[in-house]
């Protein structure tokens, strides 16, 4: 703790990194203030400009490219940027305080590629569950109960602490995510449940940003991102940006492996050839739920799904979902969840169309409490859980 202490009083050199901007900081609580007005001007031009895409929200970050239509989301990884801009810092300082150290080998095209965050920053010590979407002040936060930790008597003079950090206790059953408490789950599980359909297909979305996304990319030919360098345009910023690569001579990124020459135009190909010829990983995960039969991508599985065994996608969705199980292999989701508001909606118009509903299953029990209860979990509101894949 003494050390940690130690390293925030520190003075760094935290260069943010968003678009153009050059502003340095020398404290962590003066660059994430900085940092969040850039977020908030993201924000207003995302609305000012009505870009209800997948590119809606999209990280400016140099070398990073992330993107998603979650706000939330897109929140915590900016943020995530500003604690490993600290890192670095930390990781230089003690670079230059041990000459006798061999320099970092890794690729400086890479070095902004942070880790996809699949949950927020949730504090799992007994009687708390205070949230943050800023590392910065989540780490803090866990520090101050480890600083204020019990101790417990061990034999006549030997004290030991205790740990107050709790379990995962409750999984959900539709991504094996696991949680600390019940009133989490519940929380996470709203993000399982469709509550919105569009208006022009039968695809159903669990947020209103979602639906926008569907929308712009499946029932409209507007493509407001237009190259520069020819008549190329596209309906966001992301496939833009993979575009203009193209009108450069030199390859955006190269394998950070000192012997491998291998080069690309985009991070997703480096990614691709890391997995195939240095980690090794090229044994099948994509696993058939129906006859066994393994594949190395999910497009081959799908394939397969659709001519051996005659499955097609669901009215409204553009394809199969694949959710990794216990061992490892990832199979193909079968259960979606939707609130009963929306299926009585859709019900009412596959009748006026004189069209039957898709495969229904079970419909959960409303417990009394108000919740949903069932084998797999308890939910927060009445949900019926359909089939995902149908067989034709």
């Amino acid at each position: 703790m003494a050390d940690k202490s130690a390293k925030r009083n520190v003075s760094l050199v935290l260069q943010c990194e968003w678009g153009s901007c050059t502003h340095v900081s020398s404290r962590m609580e003066d660059f994430c203030t900085h940092v969040s007005e850039h977020l908030r001007q993201h924000q207003h031009e995302a609305r000012e400009e009505a870009v209800d895409c997948e590119d809606e929200y999209c990280c400016h970050w140099l070398g990073c490219g992330f993107f998603t239509p979650d706000r939330t989301d897109f929140v915590r990884h900016v943020y995530f940027h500003c604690y490993h801009t600290k890192l670095k810092q930390f990781g230089l300082q003690a670079l230059q305080s041990q000459p006798d150290l061999n320099p970092c080998q890794l690729d400086t095209q890479t070095r902004n590629i942070i880790p996809e965050l699949q949950d927020g920053f949730i504090c799992l010590w007994d009687q708390c569950e205070s949230s943050y979407d800023n590392p910065e002040w989540y780490y803090r936060h866990v520090d101050t109960h480890g600083l204020s930790a019990e101790y417990e008597v061990a034999g006549k003079e030997n004290r030991v602490l205790l740990c107050g950090w709790k379990e995962h206790r409750f999984q959900c059953s539709h991504c094996s995510k696991r949680f600390a408490t019940e009133r989490l789950l519940r929380d996470h599980m709203r993000n399982h449940v469709n509550h919105y359909k569009c208006p022009l297909c039968d695809m159903t979305c669990p947020l209103p940003s979602s639906l926008r996304s569907h929308i712009r990319f499946r029932h409209s030919d507007e493509r407001p991102f237009k190259c520069q360098h020819c008549e190329y345009s596209c309906k966001n910023l992301v496939d833009l940006r993979r575009h203009q690569d193209t009108h450069s001579k030199m390859p955006a990124f190269c394998c950070e492996y000192e012997e491998c020459t291998f080069t690309a135009r985009s991070m997703s190909s480096i990614k691709a050839h890391h997995r195939k010829f240095h980690e090794g990983d090229c044994e099948p995960r994509y696993k058939c739920h129906v006859c066994e039969k393994c594949f190395t991508r999910g497009n081959n599985l799908t394939v397969h799904l659709r001519k051996k065994h005659q499955f097609k996608w669901p009215s409204g969705h553009p394809r199969f979902r694949y959710k990794e199980h216990d061992d490892g292999f990832l199979r193909l989701q079968l259960v979606r969840y939707e609130s009963v508001e929306l299926t009585e909606q859709l019900m009412k118009e596959r009748e006026k169309q004189g069209a039957p509903m898709d495969t229904t299953t079970t419909c959960l029990v409303l417990s009394p409490g108000g919740s949903m209860e069932s084998d797999e979990g308890v939910y927060d509101r009445t949900v019926v859980e359909k089939d995902c894949a149908l067989l034709s």
